[in-house]
């Protein structure tokens, strides 16, 4: 007697009706339950889902700043309206993280009403696409400042945020495999570079990185990859004893798993609180919650 997907949608405007039965062994008794699926019958129709379920992770600081709006869970066209209607208001796009959700794109953005530098947007990008525009503008003057990983419809995809503006050398990599990621983030650590953003993502079942590099000086800082919940949560808790912050935290799933990275750095700063592995309401919560207390997202990922 399975619940279906159809089952759920015909729930949330009247009443679906289902009955589990049991016979014993000998067949010489027979029981059978029926219930009820729809709104306003209790809890049972708000807590079924069908087929995956899109979680989030994120970043909150309790410290002022202009004016910030942030939205999740939007569909391509929903995130290219919010787009383009904020651009037109003066917001800038600060953070973008493409996933999906039972085959569908999904984005969760920032945007923040500040003034700054020219900057440049995509999103949907193959990887020949997104190839392309990072050399066409980095030859215009631009630097990557984002980049998310997801997965489209039989292919990876990628969305990103360039800025126009001069600074220390800074390198991307995307595609990579777990060991390609190791071996570069050896290279480029030996080098003086610190890692400053990355984003974890599934090309079919298989786990790959795209990832910032820049050269230059600062407090210690630590990255970790390919982490499960349990030892991001362990990773977390120790380095936050140990006097570091974080600053970047992206979650994929991969087969079916969640897998984190993430960056702390070794810095005073403003309180932050930092959630990962929230449903979409859980999240909206959190966000509703910390957003009265006076902290700002920083950074969103969903996955």
């Amino acid at each position: 007697m399975p619940i279906t997907a159809d089952d759920l949608a015909k729930a949330q405007g009247g009443v679906v009706k289902k009955a589990l039965t049991f016979t014993s062994s000998k067949e010489e008794s027979k029981y059978v339950i029926e219930f009820s699926i729809g709104s306003g019958l209790g809890s049972v129709s708000s807590a079924l889902t069908s087929g995956p379920v899109d979680r989030y992770a994120g970043i909150w600081r309790q410290e002022s700043g202009p004016p910030w709006i942030a939205r999740h869970r939007m569909t391509s066209e929903e995130y290219q309206h919010e787009f383009k209607k904020l651009a037109g208001q003066g917001f800038r796009l600060s953070h973008v993280s493409g996933y999906n959700v039972a085959g569908t794109v999904r984005f969760a953005a920032i945007w923040e009403k500040s003034d700054g530098p020219p900057w440049v947007a995509r999103h949907n990008m193959t990887s020949e696409h997104y190839q392309d525009e990072f050399g066409k503008l980095a030859e215009a003057g631009y630097r990557l400042a984002n980049v998310s990983g997801y997965r489209g419809l039989g292919q990876d995809l990628y969305a990103a945020i360039w800025h126009k503006n001069s600074g220390s050398a800074s390198v991307a990599r995307h595609r990579m495999t777990p060991s390609k990621y190791q071996q570069e983030f050896n290279t480029f650590t030996a080098k003086g570079f610190r890692l400053t953003d990355i984003s974890g993502y599934g090309i079919g079942n298989e786990e790959r990185y795209a990832a910032i590099w820049e050269k230059k000086n600062g407090s210690p800082w630590v990255a970790k990859h390919g982490m499960t919940s349990a030892s991001y949560q362990q990773e977390f808790k120790k380095l936050t004893k140990d006097g570091f912050r974080l600053l970047n935290v992206t979650g994929s799933n991969i087969a079916g798993s969640h897998k984190f990275s993430a960056i702390w750095e070794k810095s005073a700063g403003a309180p932050s609180v930092a959630r990962h592995d929230m449903t979409s309401d859980q999240y909206q919560e959190e966000f509703a919650k910390l957003s009265k207390q006076g902290y700002r997202l920083v950074t969103v990922c969903g996955y």
